[in-house]
């Protein structure tokens, strides 16, 4: 069913960024990231290089209170704590004439050992954008780098 439309790794080195380069438009699309990071920071997700106030998010950590973020310019993957690699997925429906709707859920390691559970973080998304799919994604560091190791992969299906 799913048909790879990118792989990006930062095995070369730090940086501020990791973006899919230009993929094909599909109507489904599913994403993993896989992050280390140095710093506590919130990832900045944004389609096609659209900054504009075009994002919407919901989430909740651990079941607990939601939290919202409305015309904002980016969607957003929070990490919880510095030093702790986290693994997010998200799957998006892509279709040309309609708001752009995804639904994610990441994991993060949180204390090392057995004895403490993982974190993970729901969130639902929103890029109110009707005129075309998203043939990019971009993940931005809020603060510090993603450090090398860390990877983007994107699949696509009509």
């Amino acid at each position: 069913f799913w048909t790879e439309l990118a792989s990006v790794d930062l095995s070369g080195g730090d940086a501020t960024s990791i973006s899919s380069g230009t993929i094909t438009a599909k109507k489904y699309l599913w994403f993993q990231l896989y992050t280390q990071q140095t710093v506590d920071s919130n990832y900045k997700i944004t389609f096609n290089s659209d900054t504009g106030t075009n994002y919407t998010w919901r989430n909740s950590n651990n079941g607990g209170t939601d939290f919202t973020g409305t015309s904002d310019t980016s969607t957003t993957i929070r990490s919880i704590t510095a030093n702790l690699p986290l693994f997010h997925n998200m799957f998006i429906l892509n279709n040309s004439a309609q708001e752009k709707l995804g639904i994610s859920n990441t994991v993060m390691q949180n204390t090392a050992g057995a004895g403490t559970a993982p974190q993970r973080r729901e969130t639902v998304h929103k890029w109110a954008n009707t005129s075309s799919q998203i043939t990019n994604i971009t993940i931005t560091s809020g603060s510090g780098n993603l450090d090398s190791g860390t990877f983007l992969k994107v699949w696509g299906s009509n």
